[in-house]
């Protein structure tokens, strides 16, 4: 009676995974995913590469190239929030890199300082509210945006990280000091679009 019961429930219950699958995949296309093409080359029209677990090179017989999707994570994010900074996904990431900084923090601050570079002083290119102190109006000026991000990747590292300021409270206090006073709103900020960005 069991093994009559296991099949008679055994096809429906495939047929309704086969259903999630095809609506999440038909829901990923619709949400943006789609403009960025994937496909099984190299993706050098695109930039982009699908990620595989180390060791992993054929799948059914199509060839999936190991690559870091963090790049585009950002740039979804970015996008979603309609920031300038959003072709420069892969400046934020090879700086976080290099630096060794979480590679989410930059674009985190960024959200919680300017919107992520909507609401800056006129031509700075200064997202991250450097030098921009309470009542002023101005800040730190930057070329462009890659110049930016280069310098604000290595001010983390050298000012908060190298000190052993890792925990978003513990920069949160040194990056906006009266945030404190109101339950460390400002780390809260960083701290939720990091959660968002995945």
């Amino acid at each position: 009676m069991r093994k009559i019961l296991i099949v008679l429930f055994w096809f429906p219950a495939a047929f309704i995974f086969l259903l999630l699958n095809l609506t999440m995949l038909a829901s990923m296309r619709s949400s943006g995913l789609a403009k960025h093409k994937l496909s099984a080359s190299p993706l050098a029209d695109t930039g982009f590469q699908l990620a595989a677990s180390a060791g992993t090179s054929q799948i059914l017989g199509t060839k999936v190239i190991a690559a870091d999707a963090r790049a585009l994570l950002l740039e979804l994010f970015l996008e979603r929030h309609q920031s300038p900074i959003a072709p420069y996904a892969d400046a934020l990431v090879s700086q976080a890199d290099l630096q060794g900084i979480d590679f989410r923090l930059a674009t985190a601050i960024a959200m919680c300082e300017s919107n992520a570079g909507k609401r800056i002083p006129p031509r700075s290119y200064n997202a991250w509210g450097i030098a921009v102190y309470t009542g002023q109006q101005s800040g730190a000026q930057f070329d462009n945006w890659p110049h930016a991000i280069e310098w604000v990747s290595k001010y983390i590292k050298e000012k908060y990280y190298d000190k052993g300021l890792i925990d978003l409270k513990d920069i949160g206090a040194k990056w906006a000091p009266p945030s404190v006073q109101t339950d460390y709103s400002w780390t809260k900020c960083v701290e939720s679009f990091q959660n968002e960005i995945f």
